[in-house]
C-alpha cells in the first residue's frame, strides 16, 4: 500500500479502483467496483443480471431466507457444457464415478456481516470468471455463495451509509469506522455464523449445510477481514491440525499457499500464513469441509468493521475498499488456477477419502435410547446426512465398548430404541470428529475450544464399540403414537425432561390453562412420576376440557403423556399435597448495555425466542427503570454486562424477582448482597512464571482454559435441576473460580472433575469444587448463576434445561 495525504484520497481511491474491472451497465447501477457498498438487494439484483447476460455460464439459486427475510442466494459458474450438466457433475462426484472430470470449487463470502468487503469480491469475481478468467472453468464448476449473511451485512451497510461524510473521513475516530453495538459481524438473533457449520442452531446454517451436502465440493474457500492494521492472511494454517487431517489436504494448503505469495509478492502485498487460524475446531467454514473431504480454507484480509471506503492504518497508510476487494478477488482467482493445476489430483485424492470412509476400521457409536435428547442429537444427525439405525428391539447379547460417562471399559446389551452409528460412510470422518471422546492436540496454542463431544453436549449417554456390530435394520424415524383421551381426566402428567416439555408448558399456559408441577417423586397405578413432572388438574381449570385441549398440544411436539383418573399416590405425595405448586405465565426481560457480549445477548435471545417461542422483551439497561423492571418476573443477564448502579436490580429481586446471569455477567454481582463476598484466598490466583518475551504467549496458557468439559456433582432435589440425573457434563470456558456463598445446585466434582478439552496445567484441577450454578436469596427472590454458559453458541444442548427451570420453578 502506498502512503496518501488525506487531501489526496480521492485520487487515490480512483487509483486503486482502476485496478477492478470497469463494470458495465446494466452491472454497475448494483455493483460499485469499490467507491461504495452494495446493499444486500443489489447483490441478489447484480447476479440475477448476470444471469441474465451470461445465461449459459451463471445460474443462479435461492436456496433460503434469513430471519429478516433476505434471500439466500448461489451462483454456478462454469462453461456452458458445465451448467447445462449440473446434476450429473453432482451425481458423479457423491458417487465416485471414475470417469469424474469436474473439479466443484465452492466460495463463501461475507459470513461475518461487517467483513463487508468479501461481498463486492464475489460480484467482482463473478464478473471476472465470465469474461476475462473462463479459461480457469473448462474442468471446473464454481459455486459461489456471495453473502452467507445478508441480515448481518446490511446492519454494518446501513450504518456505515448513515455516518460516512462524502469528503471521505480517514481517521480511525470518526464515526463511520467505529460501528456502534451490537456491530454487524453476528446474524440476526447475533450468533457468530462462522462457529456454526457443525452446530446448526441458526436458520442460515441449516438452509447451507443442507445444499453444501447436496455438492461436497473438492475445495472450500470462507473469505474474512480480520483487524484494519493486519496483513493479509492465506494458508497453509497454523497447527494444531486436527489429527484425521489428510497429508493430501495439507500439501494443497501449500500449494494455495505458494500460488497466492506469487501474486502477492509481484504486487508488493504484505501478508503472512502458518499463523494465528489452526485447523481444529470443527465449526468452522474451514474446519467442517475439511472433515467432510475438502480442501478447506481461510482467507483474511485486513479491514473488517473499521475500514469503510478507506481509513489510514497505524503505520500511516491508507487502505482504501478498492484494495481490499482486489485482494480478495486475487486469492479467489488463484484458488481457481491451483485447482485447474491439481485437478485431476483433486477429484483422485477425493475419491481416495470416501473410498477410506467406506472401507477403514469401524468404530460404532451406540447412543442410550432412553436418554431425553436423543431426539435432538438424530435431528442434528439428520441435518448432517449422517446415517444411523435405531434398534427396534431388545437385543440378547452383550457388545464392550468405552462408557463415555463412566469413563471406563463397560458391556451392556443393545435395547429398543438405542440408536447405532457405524463409521463405514461417506461422513465417516465426521462422524469421528463429531464423537471423539478426547481430542489430539499437537499444539496446545488454539484459536478456539478445545471440546465440543456430542454425547457430552446432548446429555445422551454413549459407548464406543472399536468394530462393526450386527443389528437388525430398524427404521429410522420416531414411530410416534399420538396421546388421546375419550373422557375427562382427574390430571393428565407430562414429563420434564426436555425442551420440548417446556414448548409444551409454554403453549399449556398461553392457551389460559392453569399447570402445576411436583416437587417431590410419587407413584400411582399408571408408573412412577419424577420431580418437575408437570400436571393439568381438572379442578384447577374449570369449565375447560382437557381432553381437547391439552392433546393436540402434546401431540404437535411428538411428546408422551400419562392420564391420570384419581389424586390418589401409591407411594409419595397425592396431587392435593402442598408440593405441588402452580406454574405462572412468567413475564420475561432480557437486559443489556454497550458492556454486554453481543454473543451471549443473541445466545439468550434465540433460546426464547427462535427455540422456545416464549413472550420477552429486551431491554436496555438506560431503560431498565424500577418501573420498567416491576412489570417482570424474570430477568437474564448476558455475559459481559457491567453496570455502575445495581440498585434497582437489588429492589426488583428483593421483591419478588428471579434474576438469571450467565457466566461473566457475574462479575458484575461482586459483592456480599448478591452472595458473592471476596475474601482472601477464594479465588485461585496463580501468578505467572517469568520467561523470554518470544515465549510469553505460551507461559500464559498454563492458565488458560480453552473450552474443556468437566463432570459435575448435582442435587437433584432443587428445582433447577428438575429434568436432571446426578451427574452433569459442563463445557467449562474459563479458569475463573467464583467465591460464591449461597446455595450450590451443581459444581465440579472434588475428585476427577476433568474430562477432556486444553487446561493449563496451573489451573487444570483448581477447578474441582468449583460451583457452575449456584442460587441467592435476595429479599422475596433469587439471584441465579450460571457460571458456566449453558446456552454458549447455542449448542450445548443439554444445559438448556436448566435455564427453563430457572425461569419457571423459582416464583
Amino acid at each position: 500500500m502506498k502512503n496518501f495525504l488525506f487531501g489526496l484520497f480521492i485520487i487515490s481511491a480512483t487509483l486503486v479502483s482502476a485496478q477492478l474491472v470497469s463494470m458495465p451497465s446494466p452491472l454497475n447501477k448494483f455493483y460499485h467496483s469499490g467507491t461504495d457498498f452494495s446493499r444486500h438487494h443489489e447483490v441478489v439484483q447484480f447476479f440475477e443480471t448476470l444471469q441474465g447476460l451470461y445465461p449459459k455460464q451463471v445460474k443462479l439459486e435461492t436456496y433460503g431466507y434469513t430471519n429478516e427475510g433476505r434471500p439466500l442466494i448461489m451462483a454456478f459458474i462454469s462453461t456452458e457444457k458445465n451448467i447445462q450438466t449440473l446434476e450429473n457433475i453432482r451425481v458423479n462426484h457423491l458417487s465416485s464415478n471414475k470417469l469424474e472430470n469436474t473439479s466443484i470449487a465452492w466460495l463463501s463470502y461475507n459470513v461475518h456481516g461487517n467483513e463487508s468487503c468479501g461481498t463486492e469480491a464475489a460480484m467482482e469475481t463473478a464478473y471476472r470468471l465470465v469474461t476475462t478468467e473462463t479459461n480457469l472453468l473448462e474442468n471446473t464448476l464454481v459455486i459461489l455463495d456471495p453473502c452467507l449473511n445478508p441480515d448481518g451485512r446490511d446492519r454494518y451497510v446501513n450504518y456505515f451509509k448513515q455516518y460516512h461524510n462524502k469528503t471521505g473521513q480517514l481517521q480511525v475516530p470518526s464515526a463511520e469506522h467505529d460501528e456502534t453495538w451490537p456491530g454487524g459481524r453476528p446474524n440476526h438473533y447475533l450468533f457468530d455464523l462462522n462457529r456454526d457449520w457443525a452446530w446448526l442452531t441458526q436458520v442460515e446454517s441449516q438452509q447451507r449445510i443442507n445444499v453444501y451436502n447436496q455438492w461436497l465440493p473438492h475445495v472450500h474457500v470462507d473469505f474474512h477481514e480480520q483487524g484494519m492494521n493486519e496483513p493479509y492472511y492465506f494458508p497453509p494454517a497454523a497447527e494444531p491440525y486436527h489429527e484425521v487431517i489428510t497429508n493430501w489436504q495439507r500439501d494443497f494448503q501449500k500449494h494455495i499457499g505458494k500460488n497466492h505469495a506469487s501474486y502477492f509478492d509481484k504486487n508488493g502485498w504484505l501478508y503472512f500464513s502458518k499463523e494465528i487460524f489452526d485447523l481444529l475446531y470443527p465449526s468452522y467454514g474451514d474446519t467442517y469441509p475439511t472433515f467432510n473431504g475438502a480442501i478447506g480454507m481461510t482467507y483474511e484480509q485486513g479491514g473488517s468493521g473499521r475500514a469503510g471506503l478507506g481509513v489510514i492504518t497505524m503505520v500511516g497508510d491508507t487502505l482504501t475498499l478498492a484494495e481490499r476487494i482486489e485482494h480478495h478477488v486475487i486469492t479467489g482467482i488463484s484458488t481457481l488456477e491451483t485447482v485447474k493445476n491439481h485437478h485431476v489430483k483433486l477429484i483422485e485424492e477425493f475419491q481416495k477419502f470416501q473410498e477410506k470412509n467406506l472401507n477403514k476400521a469401524i468404530n460404532t457409536y451406540v447412543l442410550d435410547g432412553s436418554s431425553a435428547n436423543l431426539s435432538a442429537l438424530t435431528t442434528l444427525l439428520d441435518r448432517h446426512q449422517i446415517k444411523y439405525t435405531k434398534v427396534d428391539q431388545d437385543q440378547g447379547s452383550e457388545v464392550k465398548g468405552f462408557d463415555y460417562f463412566t469413563n471406563k471399559e463397560q458391556s451392556r446389551k443393545l435395547l429398543k430404541n438405542d440408536v447405532v452409528i457405524a463409521t463405514n460412510q461417506q461422513k465417516g470422518n465426521l462422524i469421528n470428529v463429531l464423537f471423539e471422546q478426547k481430542t489430539a492436540l499437537s499444539d496446545s496454542l488454539t484459536y478456539d475450544i478445545t471440546a465440543w463431544s456430542l454425547p457430552y453436549a446432548y446429555g445422551v449417554p454413549c459407548m464406543k464399540i472399536f468394530k462393526s456390530i450386527a443389528i437388525p435394520q430398524g427404521e429410522n424415524k420416531e414411530q410416534y403414537t399420538p396421546f388421546t383421551l375419550s373422557e375427562e381426566p382427574y390430571a393428565i402428567a407430562i414429563p420434564w425432561d426436555n425442551l420440548n416439555d417446556v414448548r409444551i408448558l409454554n403453549e399449556l399456559l398461553s392457551a389460559g390453562l392453569n399447570v402445576s408441577m411436583t416437587e417431590k417423586e410419587f407413584t400411582t397405578s399408571m408408573g412412577k412420576f419424577n420431580k418437575g413432572t408437570l400436571l393439568v388438574l381438572k379442578s384447577d381449570n374449570p369449565g375447560k376440557s382437557l381432553s381437547i385441549t391439552v392433546p393436540s398440544i402434546i401431540n404437535k411436539h411428538k411428546q408422551q403423556a400419562t392420564a391420570l383418573f384419581s389424586g390418589w399416590a401409591e407411594t409419595g405425595t397425592d396431587l392435593g399435597s402442598s408440593s405441588i405448586k402452580n406454574i405462572s405465565k412468567p413475564k420475561i426481560g432480557i437486559l443489556f448495555n454497550d458492556q454486554t457480549s453481543s454473543l451471549s445477548m443473541g445466545e439468550i435471545w434465540n433460546f426464547l425466542d427462535a427455540e422456545l417461542a416464549i413472550e420477552h422483551q429486551v431491554l436496555r439497561n438506560g431503560d431498565a427503570d424500577l418501573y420498567a423492571l416491576n412489570q417482570l418476573d424474570v430477568l437474564l443477564i448476558p455475559e459481559g454486562f457491567q453496570s455502575e448502579n445495581n440498585a434497582n436490580l437489588k429492589q426488583w429481586i428483593s421483591n419478588g424477582g428471579t434474576c438469571i446471569v450467565m457466566g461473566s455477567g457475574a462479575a458484575n454481582f461482586m459483592e456480599a448482597d448478591f452472595g458473592m463476598k471476596i475474601e482472601e484466598g477464594t479465588t485461585p490466583i496463580v501468578s505467572r512464571d517469568l520467561g523470554n518475551y518470544g515465549n510469553l504467549e505460551r507461559s500464559s496458557i498454563s492458565e488458560t482454559i480453552i473450552g474443556a468439559i468437566y463432570q459435575c456433582n448435582v442435587d437433584t432435589s432443587h428445582p433447577l435441576a428438575f429434568g436432571y440425573k446426578d451427574s452433569y457434563f459442563t463445557l467449562r470456558l474459563a479458569a475463573d473460580v467464583y467465591p460464591f456463598q449461597g446455595e450450590i445446585i451443581q459444581k465440579i466434582q472434588e475428585k476427577n472433575g476433568w474430562v477432556t478439552g486444553f487446561a493449563g496445567y496451573k489451573v487444570k484441577h483448581k477447578q474441582q469444587g468449583a460451583v457452575t450454578v449456584g442460587s441467592y436469596a435476595i429479599g422475596e427472590g433469587e439471584i441465579v448463576y450460571f457460571f458456566d454458559n449453558p446456552l454458549f453458541r447455542g449448542f450445548w444442548e443439554n444445559g438448556k434445561l436448566q435455564v427453563a427451570n430457572a425461569i419457571y420453578f423459582l416464583r
